[in-house]
């Protein structure tokens, strides 16, 4: 077992506490928790040095490109595979572990490496990659210090929450139920939302409009596709166009350079629309918006409720985005449009609730507590400047009172739960860890093995480390042909009798069916039976061969070393291997014809062995014969396998450019009390007299 790169635990240093933040440019919106995660550190009471690195990069060079320009190519020009991919993750366990299997595989000795140049006392992931493998590092025992993971997401937990985190800050307290049944109960803790403190600030909306050059009087409307700048944003403007009451829809491409000039190109005449790349003025951005219109939900979302601006979530119906929004939707967070209709109300009505909620803010209800969320069933566009309340929705985000979704009561900062994070997790026994490797090695190398042994993908090259070919042609002065026929059981001494008659002897495949009556009437007809290979049906039937092999060769007389016929789809390896220890070598055929088919295309020639299927109809019988005859008028005649092998000079061949060895002959015949000697082809040294040899491989 290889070397693990094991931390070393070190005492506690003087001093303040030593955060490292896990974070990945995958979105904007774990970069931006892992930002505000370390701000809100910094500015606490206890000294801390906080470090925020590339959480996916410290995990090596193979993984980033990987995961972070996949999933960038998937949401931009095939978001129909990231469904896919994220359905199989979700509801197939075994991909689900066998994805947790590789990033631990390729990531756990980069990133264990990373973690030990910043001995930190506490560790923070806040990507769902990083987090399976952080926990993995805690739970073998690499890394010693509490670890800690944000959840910004509602579903889709089976990344974002592992056994071997010590601590997860949820957002959502519906989240919690789902994270203490994957990680353990007392492992997730209720925090405020990871955002940054500038959208909790009051803002007025006329002065964040005029700071950032935009109308002060109509409807403004944001539409964004998160930092990477995905989902149908173009779709969603010319839409929003159609409103009479707007009078700006500002455009967020995020990173996306391509999506930015193109917009700007096909709105360059529409003076409503601007157009902006990445943008660090998104507290201004949302403050001065009467709607959002966002494709991928998220951060983004928290960001717009604390700010008091209504969210719609359209253009990526994809993976978890869907199934995110979705959720928030059914808690009243967010509007969810499933088409261009759908978001066209969704934004007017987005409209009602801030003229509502403008009304409320200057004339508040006695008594009452005016609901984010609630919608009006009056209002109309402002044609003046406005003045944008934001109250209600930043105080359930900035006194701490409440959730976001009203489920309960918060815990401390985040902040304060990272200085504090306890050592929850046990790592697991070495003994036991070794345990599991072998057991996993072996459950692997067992079902490997058995898929080679069952496959005949591989059957060829298995062949020439065994030095095994099957036989295909005989090397031979004499103008013959070996004729195999493959034909049910019962119809073998019927066709036998016929093809007799008119001067045809073959070779039939036996397949252990034969009782010592048919085996002699066949000898006496001077045609012989051949050990037959049944189709392997099952994927373990090849551990049967010997077994099948050695019965038909021992009711045949025949003695160690023999021919047999190959099933009709080719040899597995485990076949071959079996057959090989039996002392049998396969007999492939040079062409491999229906008796009732047309002839054979290609040119044959002497010593080439012809094998025939016939259902033993009055047809095939006649596709035998005219077979035979076509054979004849070339100047070949039809023999048996054993008397082509036998006619001298001879030589096995299984491609024509082979060795010259000592020619196999025909079995010698075993006395049987219920009849005549039993005959068989058999592969045995010539005596030196008849000058026969053999090119191929005996085994």
């Amino acid at each position: 077992m290889r070397r693990r790169h094991r931390i070393p635990t070190l005492p506690r240093r003087p001093g303040p506490k030593r955060v490292l933040i896990l974070s990945a440019d995958v979105g904007e919106g774990h970069a931006a928790a892992a930002r505000a995660l370390a701000h809100q550190i910094e500015t606490s009471p206890e000294p801390a040095v906080v470090t925020v690195i590339d959480g996916l990069a410290a995990m090596g060079p193979l993984l980033q490109p990987v995961v972070e320009d996949g999933y960038r190519v998937q949401l931009r020009f095939f978001p129909w595979t990231y469904s896919i991919v994220y359905s199989l993750l979700e509801r197939v366990a075994p991909v689900r572990a066998l994805a947790r299997r590789l990033l631990c595989l390729f990531g756990s000795r980069p990133l264990a490496r990373r973690i030990a140049e910043h001995e930190p006392d506490v560790i923070v992931s806040t990507y769902p990659a990083v987090t399976v493998v952080l926990a993995r590092l805690r739970r073998t025992g690499i890394v010693h210090c509490p670890t800690v993971a944000t959840i910004t997401d509602l579903t889709g937990l089976f990344f974002w929450a592992q056994p071997g985190i010590d601590t997860h800050l949820v957002m959502y307290g519906e989240s919690l139920p789902s994270v203490e049944r994957i990680a353990g109960t007392g492992s997730a803790r209720l925090v405020r939302p990871l955002i940054s403190a500038e959208f909790l600030e009051q803002r007025s909306q006329l002065d964040a409009r005029r700071e950032l050059g935009l109308p002060d009087y109509g409807r403004m409307v944001v539409v964004s596709g998160g930092g990477w700048g995905v989902g149908d944003i173009e779709g969603a403007v010319r839409e929003l166009e159609r409103i009479e009451d707007v009078t700006s829809i500002v455009c967020l491409a995020g990173r996306n350079e391509q999506l930015g000039e193109r917009l700007r190109q096909d709105f360059s005449r529409e003076p409503r629309v601007h157009v902006y790349g990445f943008t660090e003025r998104m507290p201004e951005i949302l403050a001065a918006a009467d709607a959002l219109v966002h494709s991928t939900g998220g951060v983004t979302c928290l960001e717009a409720k604390a700010t008091g601006t209504p969210v719609v979530s359209y253009g990526l119906p994809v993976g978890h985005a869907r199934l995110n929004t979705r959720a928030m939707a059914d808690l009243g967070l967010l509007r969810l449009a499933n088409d261009i209709r759908e978001l066209r109300e969704h934004v007017q009505d987005a409209f009602r609730e801030a003229h509502e909620r403008h009304i409320a803010a200057e004339h508040p209800p006695q008594g009452l507590l005016a609901v984010a969320g609630e919608e009006s069933l009056a209002g109309i566009a402002l044609a003046e400047p406005v003045e944008k309340a934001g109250g209600q929705e930043r105080d359930l985000l900035g006194t701490g009172e409440r959730d976001l979704s009203g489920a309960g009561e918060l815990d401390p900062a985040a902040a304060a739960l990272v200085l504090d994070a306890p050592r929850r997790v046990s790592p697991i026994p070495l003994w036991r860890l070794r345990l599991i490797a072998f057991v996993t090695q072996f459950v692997l190398l067992l079902g490997v093995g058995t898929w080679l042994m069952s496959t005949d993908e591989v059957t060829a090259v298995a062949g020439v480390i065994l030095h095994v070919h099957p036989l295909q042609r005989v090397e031979t002065h004499s103008p013959d042909i070996g004729l195999v026929i493959r034909t049910p059981a019962g119809d073998v001494p019927t066709l036998a009798q016929e093809l007799a008659r008119t001067g045809i002897h073959a070779s039939f495949a036996d397949g252990g069916a034969h009782s010592y009556t048919t085996i002699a009437d066949l000898r006496a007809l001077s045609d012989e039976l051949l050990p037959e290979m049944p189709h392997s049906g099952s994927p373990l039937r090849w551990i049967r061969t010997r077994g099948a092999l050695g019965a038909q060769a021992h009711a045949l007389g025949l003695h160690h070393r023999f021919y047999f016929l190959q099933p009709t789809g080719g040899l597995t390896v485990g076949q071959l291997v079996l057959a090989r220890t039996a002392g049998a070598t396969p007999v492939s055929g040079a062409f491999s014809l229906n008796a009732d088919g047309p002839l054979p295309q290609r040119h044959v020639r002497a010593g080439d062995v012809l094998i025939v299927s016939a259902d033993g109809s009055a047809a095939s019988l006649a596709g035998i014969e005219r077979l035979v005859s076509w054979l004849r008028s070339l100047g070949l005649s039809v023999e048996s396998l054993e008397s082509l092998v036998r006619s001298p000079p001879t030589s096995a061949n299984s491609n024509g450019e082979r060795a010259r060895n000592a020619a196999p002959t025909m079995s010698t015949a075993i006395e049987r009390a219920s009849g005549p000697p039993l005959r068989g082809v058999s592969v045995k040294r010539s005596p030196s007299s008849t000058g026969a040899s053999t090119i191929g491989t005996t085994v």
